[in-house]
């Protein structure tokens, strides 16, 4: 089995898995190899407020203030960090979950 990257009718960029011997195209009718289910798992209010915060905290009020500093955004991609490590590892939690009441 191989990994093929395609971009699907709405412009995501998808990856699934096909037979070795299946040319390229045939990635939309493989099996689905997905990035964890970002649009329901993060917090997007909680998201927002740690955002706004970082960047209030950083004292970036104005694009004066981002230019001042090559790391200026470093805050603010802690932050951004953070919440998509929790959805990967809410994903893990899941599938492990998954695994072991379906006694694999």
């Amino acid at each position: 089995m191989k990994i093929v990257k395609f971009t699907d009718d709405k412009g995501y960029l998808r990856c699934a898995m096909i037979k070795d011997e299946d040319p390229d195209i045939m990635a939309k009718y493989g099996v689905p190899v997905e990035i964890p289910d970002i649009v329901n798992t993060i917090d997007w209010d909680g998201l927002k407020r740690d955002l706004h915060n970082a960047l209030m905290q950083a004292n970036l009020y104005t694009v004066q203030d981002v230019m001042k500093s090559g790391q200026a955004y470093a805050p603010a991609m802690t932050v951004i960090k953070r919440y998509l490590h929790e959805a990967y590892m809410a994903e893990a939690l899941s599938e492990t979950t998954q695994e072991n009441s379906s006694g694999g």
